[in-house]
């Protein structure tokens, strides 16, 4: 019997002892830095940090395990714009641990060091700074609205061991009913320009037809004016040649002038001594051409 429970007795502490061995280690992924606490000792916390590795100890000793790389976290806060306009707005805060102060965070804030510290002063300045600012111009100002808040974030959080690299408004829900009337009134002013616009393309379509008209009847005009100069002045030169042709133009001209021309027939009319017509007498045998004597 005293055997028998020796040898449970012996097990059980073997089976502690190893489940103690293989279940007591930490294993560090690349991207984070961690501080070991040895419990038994005055001051349990270690400084030196443990780089990315597995890490071996007993199960009452623990190793706080913090991420040193950059890391977000983003908030739905309910702002305010400065006409007191209800909105809801989605922003991004971006931030990581001093690692040369590793050990400073974990002995004044803790591994949950962003819902204690970052989160309470990055909403508040939120919701502060789009309070400065008009509904409708929230969409032109975010990069404003972004840089201030992370300039006043990073002066709330100057005695932390933090590092606040950007903020960043992902997100704007405007008021519902502002939206819809600037939607109105940006709709009714697109229809009043187009309106404008087209009365432009028509104004501008007419004084091209009568610039159009206008030119056809100047070129008819100019062309009638130059045929009528051209007939003024052939008839001004024709009338000229008449008319000096008319100074030298005598009887025996027009006289030689119809015997060169071949196409003309002439008849020829004997003429007596005073130049009446010869008449034939028809009643004798032969021809007889007397001439008529002038009456005395």
């Amino acid at each position: 019997m005293n055997r028998l429970s020796g040898f449970l007795t012996t097990l059980a502490l073997s089976s502690i002892l190893a489940f103690s061995v293989s279940g007591c280690g930490t294993l560090i992924d690349p991207g984070h830095e961690g501080l070991r606490q040895l419990v038994f000792r005055q001051h349990s916390l270690q400084k030196g940090p443990l780089m990315d590795g597995f890490y071996w100890h007993f199960p009452w000793n623990n190793i706080f395990v913090y991420k040193t790389t950059w890391q977000s976290r983003t908030e739905e806060v309910h702002v305010l714009t400065e006409e007191a306009l209800h909105i809801f707005v989605r922003v991004t805060v971006t931030y990581r641990p001093k690692t040369s102060q590793l050990y400073e965070l974990a002995q004044t804030i803790g591994p949950h060091y962003y819902s204690q510290v970052i989160r309470p002063p990055f909403v508040t300045i939120t919701r502060t700074e789009f309070a400065w600012h008009k509904h409708n111009r929230l969409g032109q100002d975010s990069p404003i609205i972004e840089s201030d808040i992370l300039k006043k974030l990073k002066a709330a959080l100057a005695d932390m061991p933090l590092v606040i690299a950007r903020v960043s408004i992902d997100h704007i829900q405007y008021d519902r009913q502002v939206t819809d009337a600037i939607s109105d009134k940006i709709a009714t002013h697109q229809k009043a320009e187009q309106k404008v616009y087209e009365e432009d393309i028509a104004k501008e379509n007419a004084d091209i037809a009568r610039t159009n008209a206008q030119g056809e009847a100047d070129a008819e005009d100019i062309q009638a004016s130059g045929d009528a100069k051209a007939i003024l002045v052939k008839a001004q030169a024709k009338a000229k040649a008449q008319m000096e042709i008319s100074k030298t133009l005598t009887k025996q001209y027009i006289q030689l002038k119809a015997f060169d021309n071949p196409a003309t027939r002439y008849y020829f009319v004997p003429t007596g001594k005073d130049g009446l017509p010869l008449i034939i007498n028809a009643g004798s045998s032969g021809p007889n051409f007397n001439s008529r004597t002038s009456p005395k």
